[in-house]
């Protein structure tokens, strides 16, 4: 195949999976917007519903979030644009410039957004003979939007900031994001200005690190509630005693007494670290986990640990499978470590083996930093020995509570660390506690029939026509409306391999010059 031939087969290929991405859309489109009893006869809604796009969610493994966009998304290519769906079909127009399409035209009325499309579809196929690129598509759009109506682009401004939100992702690298969609530009050109002049200010008064650097610190700390009720004055003190230490700092020329730096601690709201104690000893650099954010390696578990010392530190113990087999608080710290302190809303969740447990407090196992750490082990020994007797009359009682007690609630948010939903990734403690057999129905308050869901998926259960049924600790199942069935695993807390024993890894994959053994 020469050159040329290589080009005309990828341009053919593109074209059909033009064509597929057409019979997808209309697939999700179909599956969104089937209503209730739809396994035994066809019934179609005349528009998805609030639940159509979970059914999408489970049948693609995908996000809430990423399948309603994609249902909306969908559903105004087969619905109300069918000219994009047809061009799809042809191969014409690829999923990307539809999707830039869609984006500029959802929010005007029918008849421009029909003279929009009209207008940029000729120059969608790569085969035109005035092809766009996508960006030359969204310019032509937008023009074309504001020209047909001058009060387009105000009206898409006011229904896109009544949508503004504070949202954060976890990048691959294991750093996250943050970001403030939607917002008044002049409110953000407010808030960006003073978050550089702080930055600017310290950096004037000799601190070492680069702007960048102060400006992420500052707006986090502004943020989290470290920074509370300071002046600009007091912020910069502050900073200022958090120079890095092999730096030089500029002392002042007179010899005033210098003002005590301001009390600034940020009360960790939202920040839950889940660790096992083996990789806080040192004995392993297994990951740990921020609720919410995803896996972190085991040297900033172990920073995350200190900074949390004064928040509410819980423990689970667990058995040979990884699941828990008690739970608690922890009321000791580590030798020299902050206490508990009420306005610290952090959450450390300390993960132990029974019997690794028992073989440090019996010496069989060793570590340099046990030492610290033993009253958090005998504080977890005794907890887990001692678990405090409930007379029959009282556990009744509780069983028939509509709301469990802190306690069962705390050990079904440790047992259980993520709501229960398909793919749901919501940290058990931002989550309802659901009873399975719903209270109303005779359901009891008791372990075996509690669980977390988050707010969405608790009305899936109560009001959308899905089943929860608990098959076990370890498994729910799901029954959406349409009849699929998807079962969801609840992980063990802890995986079979056990702290301070070999592993046996995989032998590496030969590369390919390399001869297979």
């Amino acid at each position: 195949m020469t050159g040329a031939e290589s080009v005309a087969v990828l341009r053919a290929a593109q074209r059909q999976i033009n064509a597929a991405h057409a019979v997808w859309l209309g697939l999700v489109a179909e599956v969104g917007s089937r209503g209730l009893d739809s396994e035994d006869e066809i019934v179609r809604l005349p528009a998805p519903d609030r639940w159509g796009a979970d059914e999408v969610r489970t049948a693609l493994r995908t996000s809430a979030y990423t399948a309603n966009e994609l249902l909306d998304f969908a559903w105004a290519v087969t619905r109300r644009f069918p000219q994009l769906h047809a061009a799809m079909a042809a191969g014409d127009l690829s999923i990307e410039r539809a999707k830039v399409i869609h984006f500029w035209t959802r929010d005007m009325s029918d008849e421009h957004a029909s003279t929009v499309i009209e207008e940029v579809l000729g120059h969608c196929s790569i085969d035109a003979d005035r092809p766009w690129t996508s960006e030359q598509i969204g310019v032509r759009c937008r023009k074309l939007g504001i020209s047909l109506d001058p009060d387009w682009a105000l009206r898409r401004f006011t229904e896109s900031h009544r949508d503004r939100r504070v949202i954060s992702w976890r990048n691959e690298d294991g750093t996250a994001t943050l970001a403030a969609q939607n917002q008044d530009p002049a409110h953000v050109a407010a808030g960006i200005a003073r978050v550089r002049k702080l930055a600017d200010d310290a950096k004037r008064a000799g601190d070492p690190r680069p702007l960048d650097h102060l400006r992420s610190e500052i707006a986090l700390n502004l943020l989290d509630g470290t920074y509370a009720d300071l002046t600009d004055d007091q912020i910069l003190t502050h900073l200022a005693t958090t120079r890095p230490t092999e730096h030089e700092t500029h002392e002042p020329e007179a010899a005033l007494e210098p003002e005590p730096a301001p009390v600034a601690r940020s009360p960790h709201r939202g920040v839950q670290l889940t660790a096992k104690v083996s990789t806080l000893l040192g004995m392993d650099r297994d990951p740990a986990e921020l609720a919410g954010q995803g896996p972190v390696h085991a040297e900033l578990a172990r920073e995350w640990a200190e900074k949390l010392s004064a928040g509410q530190w819980r423990f689970a113990v667990t058995g040979p499978d990884g699941y828990a087999i008690s739970s608690g608080l922890v009321t000791a710290r580590p030798v020299d470590w902050e206490r508990r302190r009420a306005s610290d809303h952090g959450i450390v969740d300390l993960l132990i083996p029974t019997d690794l447990l028992q073989a440090l407090l019996d010496g069989t196992l060793t570590s340099p930093a046990l030492t610290p750490w033993w009253p958090v082990l005998e504080d977890i020994a005794d907890q887990a020995a001692t678990a405090p007797a409930e007379d029959e009359e009282t556990a009744a009682e509780d069983a028939r509570r509509r709301f469990p007690r802190p306690g069962l609630r705390r050990d079904t948010q440790l047992r259980m660390t993520t709501c229960q939903g398909p793919g749901c990734q919501l940290p058990a403690t931002r989550a309802e506690i659901d009873h399975t057999l719903d209270h109303a129905r005779g359901g009891l308050t008791l372990a075996g029939n509690l669980g977390p869901l988050c707010e969405h998926d608790h009305d899936l259960k109560t009001k959308g026509g899905w089943q929860l049924i608990r098959l076990g600790h370890d498994r729910v199942r799901w029954i959406t409306r349409l009849g699929a069935v998807y079962d969801v695993e609840i992980p063990p807390l802890i995986e079979s391999d056990r702290p301070g024993e070999p592993r046996e890894r995989p032998q590496p994959r030969p590369a390919p010059d390399e001869p297979a053994a």
